[in-house]
């Protein structure tokens, strides 16, 4: 149960951004601002809160996914301690953190910060994995 709500926040993020994308895009439909045939491949020219937004979605299913897998591991094979809970709960920080920041407008967005919290969320999960593993083979 420890991890239910980690993951639990990744996914309601994921499903949050999956609406917006769907909102943002019929917005640009009903306005005519785009065809619904430049959705088959992206092409053409699409605003950048639009693309912005896709890519945010797209973020989600990459390096999350290996978040998602841990978690799972840790369920299934009862193989974890505070440490991976702390390890966890700091992936989905800073992966909140990156959210938020990915909210604003990207073009006068300081890369540092997103960059940053993207850096940290990825030192929790590596550290995460490496302990998974060492917990397995070597406890």
């Amino acid at each position: 149960m420890d991890f239910i709500l980690p993951l639990s926040i990744m996914a309601f993020l994921k499903i949050f951004l999956t609406y917006r994308l769907l909102f943002m895009a019929y917005g640009h439909l009903k306005n005519k601002d785009l065809k619904l045939s430049q959705f088959r491949l992206y092409e053409g020219d699409f605003p950048d809160k639009l693309w912005s937004a896709r890519y945010q979605f797209q973020n989600m299913f990459e390096v999350p996914i290996l978040f998602y897998l841990l978690c799972v591991l840790h369920i299934i094979f009862d193989n974890y301690s505070e440490l991976d809970i702390t390890l966890a709960w700091g992936f989905v920080f800073f992966r909140v953190l990156h959210f938020f920041t990915r909210l604003q407008n990207q073009r006068d967005l300081n890369i540092r910060t997103r960059t940053f919290t993207f850096i940290l969320s990825l030192i929790c999960l590596t550290i995460g994995w490496v302990n998974l593993i060492l917990n397995s083979f070597f406890a």
